[in-house]
């Protein structure tokens, strides 16, 4: 970086995300950042740079920093060359190779370098015949890093104002910056948004205390369509003084989600702090990673907290700032960390009331059982994302402004079955799904729906349903293909007849395509009941990745998703391998988060399109129990379907470690 000082005195720079970490942005920028534009304090009417700038320099500490900076990319001038240092990555993420888009600019494009230096840092260079908005090249980076969400994008359209505003919708490129006292620029003869956001006493990337009379009281901003969204950050925490959900800066689920979850029961519980201006999760008295007074977490942060068990937060103390410590613990949740604290009722409003609940009920004696830890992570990210997520925050909000946004998914389930004496738990399986809209798309294939079992369940069955009868002899693969073609929703999930479904099944997959930005999730098959043995186990299989390989009769897939490879192949077997390999090949990425709200059952192979003999599932496994064991999340207990004798609690018999 020195050297591209040295060798351009045009060039101008920026940074973002280097609170607490002084060193590193030293480091990053060959000790000349002093005289940087930190973009963690720059007000949203700052000129740009002016026509005589040749090279830009944006230096940025991870990929989350980098997407807060995205709607700040209209305070970058033009130049010639720029320049993009990240300075800390996750494994998970991939290289910062620019998804460009089709803007004229990339038309200019001379030359394009992407380095990965030793220290795991990135540096990417992008130079051109003239001088283009080094935003578009910020704005690209962030694309390539995420990639481009099936849905909805950037709605309601919004304008920033404030410093700290970029906090409210990180990696959204299609803001309108105004100055805090208005108007909102129009755009293209078309107001300039839809809804205006102005931060109030945050001038500064700790947000110190502002003025307590301006919280909840927004000045008109002039140019917006629906009027402005005051945000602000509260003085302290005190019975008289607003605190809640909405004063908190959403999650961006896109970097704060629980993607490389461990499933760890032996790790050591760090514990929060605020020293030095920073927040610190500290363990054994070592600092494990440093936070800003905002609260903004980063993936850079919860990698480095994923082998810890948990994260300890005495919320009994007086913190510097009350609103970055709630902030922490929802970024913690969303990630699924787990969080050990007893918050008292003037947190529980700023936490979410089920997020709050979740907290004070759990015992942390449990964080030494992986299965028990595992399922308060999956409860804790539910609430926290479904709460503070922000694409659940902005629906809210265009919805208190009279703004319909986008449809919510809406899922059709394809459900395909040969055994008439299934149809009725089949179906019962989809209907105690909660949290997402469904269909049901059923296929008889080679029976007929008069049967007095089909016809029974289907006329008992409440919601949306299609009953569609197949030719025995016609293949699987175009069976529900044709099925298919008879869903609305924007998702298509398959489901077996003979496997169990908790209730926030399709939910948490809804969830889990949001947070990956995958166009194919699926759940890890873990537990399955091997009904000739008697036996329950939980086999050895990582979650919460990306992957090629998804359980089957757990998949959900975006509709353009499905369009765009195809569908299915018109095969008798193997046909969910095959889409998820047309899906690699086709460029799009498969994601398997848990497999808590999924049970496999295994009776006679003969009546499985997939045959796998059962001591493939007892060679590599976590842990065995005697009877129909289904975990907690399924909630299933008393109830065992498919006619599975004995109760839903069986007794635990062996145990493995990972394998």
């Amino acid at each position: 970086m020195r050297a591209l000082l040295k060798a351009a005195p045009g060039a101008v720079g920026f940074h973002i995300g280097f609170e607490g970490y002084p060193d590193l942005l030293t480091r990053l920028s060959g000790g000349a950042a002093g005289g940087w534009t930190d973009l963690d304090r720059a007000p949203t009417d700052r000129p740009p740079a002016g026509t005589g700038v040749r090279r830009v320099l944006l230096l940025a500490r991870t990929p989350a920093d980098l997407r807060r900076a995205v709607p700040l990319a209209g305070l970058l001038p033009r130049a010639r060359e720029i320049a993009v240092i990240i300075g800390e990555s996750p494994a998970w993420r991939p290289p910062p190779v620019p998804a460009a888009g089709f803007t004229q600019h990339w038309n200019k494009l001379l030359d394009l370098r992407i380095r990965r230096h030793a220290d795991g840092s990135w540096r990417a260079d992008a130079s051109f015949v003239s001088r283009i908005p080094a935003g578009e090249v910020l704005k690209a980076l962030s694309r390539g890093l995420t990639g481009l969400p099936r849905g909805a994008l950037n709605a309601p359209v919004v304008s920033l104002a404030g410093v700290g505003s970029c906090q409210w919708r990180p990696g959204d490129p299609n803001v309108v910056l105004a100055p805090a006292s208005g108007p909102v620029p129009s755009r293209r003869d078309a107001p300039g948004c839809d809804v205006a956001l102005r931060t109030v006493g945050a001038g500064a990337p700790s947000w110190p205390v502002g003025d307590a009379s301006r919280i909840d009281r927004a000045e008109p901003v002039t140019g917006s369509v629906m009027g402005p969204v005051t945000a602000s950050v509260p003085p302290g925490l005190s019975g008289d003084i607003p605190f809640s959900v909405s004063d908190i800066p959403p999650i961006d689920e896109f970097s704060v989600c629980p993607i490389g979850f461990l499933p760890t029961d032996d790790g050591s519980v760090g514990g929060l702090r605020d020293d030095r201006g920073v927040h610190e999760i500290v363990r054994q008295g070592e600092v494990v990673t440093r936070i800003p007074l905002t609260g903004a977490l980063t993936e850079v942060d919860v990698a480095r907290l994923r082998e810890l068990a948990g994260v300890a937060v005495d919320l009994g103390r007086d913190w510097i700032t009350p609103v970055g410590v709630a902030r922490i613990v929802c970024g913690l949740a969303a990630a699924g960390v787990p969080v050990l604290a007893r918050p008292d009722t003037r947190w529980s409003g700023a936490l979410g009331a089920e997020l709050a609940a979740l907290l004070d009920g759990f015992d942390p004696e449990d964080l030494s059982d992986a299965l028990a830890r595992e399922q308060y992570s999956i409860r804790l990210r539910r609430a926290a994302l479904t709460a503070h997520g922000t694409s659940a925050r902005w629906r809210q909000i265009a919805q208190e402004r009279g703004i319909r946004p986008p449809d919510p998914p809406s899922v059709s389930v394809l459900l395909c079955t040969r055994r008439p004496e299934l149809v009725a738990s089949a179906l019962g399986q989809v209907a105690r799904q909660r949290g997402v809209e469904t269909e049901v798309i059923l296929t008889l294939h080679g029976c007929s729906a008069d049967l007095p079992e089909v016809s029974a369940a289907t006329a008992a069955y409440r919601g949306a349903i299609t009953v569609l009868e197949e030719d025995a002899g016609r293949v699987f693969g175009e069976v529900l293909n044709r099925a298919a073609r008879r869903a609305s929703g924007t998702h298509l999930a398959k489901m077996d007849d003979d496997d169990w479904y908790g209730p926030d099944h399709l939910s948490d997959l809804v969830l889990a395509q949001r947070y990956s930005g995958a166009d194919l999730v699926g759940a890890a098959g873990e537990f399955y009941y091997l009904e000739p043995l008697g036996i329950t186990v939980r086999r050895c299989i990582d979650s919460e990745l990306y992957t090629g390989h998804v359980a089957g009769s757990s998949i959900l897939i975006s509709r353009a998703a499905f369009d765009g490879v195809g569908g299915f192949r018109p095969i008798s077997r193997t046909v969910d391998g095959q889409l998820l390999e047309a899906v690699t090949a086709g460029g799009g990425r498969i994601y398997r988060t848990h497999g808590f709200n999924y049970l496999v059952g295994r009776r006679h192979v003969t009546g499985h399109t997939w045959q796998e003999p059962l001591n493939t599932f007892l060679t590599k496994y976590r842990r065995q129990w005697r009877g129909f064991r289904p975990n907690a999340l399924m909630e299933m207990e008393g109830h065992p379907p498919h006619g599975v004798p004995g109760a839903a609690d069986g007794e635990a018999i062996a145990s493995k470690g990972r394998q």
